[in-house]
């Protein structure tokens, strides 16, 4: 869905927005890491003040990921609240100058429109788990023969009574 950026007044409006996943797997050219199993639901809050665009409001999803330790897929409620500050992008944005600590907040639309896809899709991005896991106790895979130990323990022999450099740290007495 696109918005007009002239039809944000400075009262605010408010969208319910409904976005397939396969319309924001397809704006990210196949590119994500996991797969939207449900629509993306949103509830947008928009204000404008001159130049400047607010917008917050809550997400709601389902994705499906992989875990970084164990490999399996696993479902992912997403349920996420966020706010964004935008500028139209003007001469300030072309021009260089000094990044200050306040610009690292601002986003910058170019054109007349927001495409609430791309907006979408950039909150969930930020907000999903960098190593996503499939439970916290997830004892993930053997390093040396690749068994799922959530399982259970594989038998290997896994250097269990190897001396290394810091075996001798364990027979320290602290007082």
């Amino acid at each position: 869905m696109k918005i007009k950026l002239d039809e944000i007044t400075e009262a605010g409006i408010s969208l319910d927005v409904v976005e397939q996943g396969s319309a924001l797997n397809e704006i990210a050219g196949g590119s994500l890491d996991f797969s939207f199993l449900s629509p993306v639901k949103a509830h947008l809050e928009l204000s404008r003040q001159g130049r400047s665009f607010f917008i917050s409001g809550e997400i709601k999803t389902s994705i499906r990921m992989s875990c970084s330790r164990c490999t399996k897929e696993f479902d992912y409620p997403y349920d996420a609240p966020f706010s964004s500050y935008y500028e139209r992008a003007g001469k300030s944005a072309e021009r260089e100058s000094e990044l200050r600590a306040a610009d690292l907040d601002v986003n910058f639309i170019e054109g007349d429109e927001l495409d609430t896809a791309d907006l979408l899709l950039g909150q969930i991005a930020l907000e999903l788990p960098m190593q996503p896991l499939c439970a916290p106790e997830c004892k993930g895979l053997c390093p040396k023969c690749g068994a799922d130990l959530n399982l259970g323990d594989c038998g290997c022999a896994r250097d269990k009574g190897k001396e290394t450099k810091f075996s001798k740290l364990k027979d320290i007495k602290i007082k």
